[in-house]
């Protein structure tokens, strides 16, 4: 599976949890991570569908869901697509009067060349920079732009918290963009085999407990657990994901428990 060069600790939830499925999945297995540099999400899945390797990691998109198989597993259970803003602390203020979609549009949020997620902000007509996402933080210490944002998960991760501290950046804590979107792993439509033997994992493990142990157990999923828990009055302004079909988009949560 190809990753870009660095991103282990960022990807750590995603590729524990294929590694766990192929645990318990039938016979033996051993996953071995392809590192390249600066490696795109485009250039992942075309490493996929070239047979350079045999499974992918993306966020979902149309066109890997319509050009190969998807494993059928919404990694982050949906959290993928709770965002919360970084910004500068003297934005703070600035951010206290934004109550609607409308509002936010008067402030211009930093986001990813390649990220799915800056389609979906530019899709509710909001005022977006793209840039490098390693560069975002710099980015907006300089003011290129008012806000970034990531997923609430990955603001309990190590490194982002020290790219906070280095750049004087806060999390401003009473607003949170949320829409349907997640990662999936995504096989060559020739590789039913391999798809159906990873999919039998992730059930197996989900029906022992051992993906809801993995899930709690991971120190981002455990902030963003207890983030929405210490903000019961937190807003929450809603998009819509064009990209995602509304089969995926009813299902992204499925795995939380109750559902």
């Amino acid at each position: 599976m190809p990753l870009p060069t660095g991103s282990e600790a960022h990807f750590a939830l995603q590729v524990g949890l294929l590694e766990l499925a192929l645990q318990y999945a039938p016979g033996k297995h051993r996953l071995e991570i392809i590192r390249a540099d600066r490696l795109s999400q485009k250039r992942g899945l075309a490493m996929l569908d070239e047979g350079q390797v045999d499974v992918a990691l993306a966020g979902y998109n149309r066109y890997a869901e319509r050009h190969l198989l998807q494993i059928d597993y919404p990694l982050t259970k949906g959290l993928q697509g709770y965002r919360l803003l970084i910004t500068r602390a003297d934005m703070v203020e600035e951010f206290d009067r934004v109550e609607s979609l409308e509002l936010l549009k008067d402030i211009c949020i930093g986001s990813g060349h390649s990220w799915v997620d800056t389609l979906i902000l530019k899709q509710a007509d909001l005022c977006v920079v793209e840039g490098p996402g390693p560069s975002l933080y710099a980015m907006l210490e300089m003011r290129r732009f008012d806000v970034m944002h990531l997923a609430i998960h990955e603001l309990g991760t190590e490194n982002v918290q020290r790219m906070l501290r280095q750049h004087n950046l806060v999390v401003y804590p009473k607003l949170l963009l949320r829409y349907p979107y997640d990662f999936y792993f995504y096989v060559r439509k020739d590789s039913k085999p391999v798809h159906d033997l990873i999919e039998q994992g992730f059930h197996a493990a989900t029906q022992d407990g051992a993906i809801d142990r993995s899930f709690q157990e991971h120190p981002g999923i455990g902030y963003a657990l207890r983030f929405l828990k210490e903000h019961p009055d937190l807003q929450i302004i809603d998009l819509d994901n064009p990209e995602m079909t509304d089969g995926n988009s009813a299902n992204i949560y499925r795995y939380w428990p109750g559902n």
